[in-house]
């Protein structure tokens, strides 16, 4: 009994992506698929798992250039692993992803603390700002009230020679 066969649209709709989003991951990753006698796409479920992982990598924040990068060596992996070990599908993916996980751990740390520093530099560019603001309404609340201060002493001063003038004269 042969392996299982799905077409294009199924593909589809067991990986949640778009029809032209899986051919063009097909074209720009350069992944082998398979043909029918009538010349028409197929995938078996090794692709379906293939076509889930790439979307969730792709999901995680991975650029496609640099799965680009990694799939030929998936692709070598998963040739060598099934020569060897063609009797458990679950194990060669597991193998496969942990060997080309291994190989590509630089890159993908790179790429994590790049993400990770820029969120973290964004959030402190944010709070900086918002204490900066904080900050000026401080002192623009300071200023408000020293300037009502210098307005009341300016009336003060005005009414106070009149004040003093009453006093001597002996009014109240």
């Amino acid at each position: 009994m042969g392996e299982v066969q799905y077409m294009l649209s199924e593909a589809a709709k067991r990986t949640g992506v778009k029809k032209d989003l899986l051919l063009y991951w097909e074209e720009y990753l350069r992944l082998p698929c398979g043909r029918t006698e009538n010349g028409h796409r197929y995938y078996t479920n090794e692709d379906i798992r293939l076509f889930s992982c790439i979307k969730e990598l792709l999901e995680q924040g991975i650029r496609i250039s640099d799965l680009k990068e990694v799939i030929p060596d998936i692709l070598h992996t998963k040739e060598t692993l099934k020569q060897d070990n063609a009797d458990s599908p679950e194990a060669f993916f597991a193998s496969v992803f942990r060997s080309v996980l291994l190989e590509n751990n630089p890159v993908l740390e790179r790429q994590i603390s790049e993400t990770v520093t820029k969120q973290i530099s964004q959030d402190m560019a944010f709070l900086l700002q918002a204490k900066e603001r904080q900050e000026e309404e401080r002192y623009r609340n300071l200023d408000h009230l020293i300037r009502q201060q210098q307005t009341y002493r300016k009336e003060a001063v005005k009414t106070a020679p009149v004040r003093f003038w009453h006093r001597l004269i002996g009014e109240a």
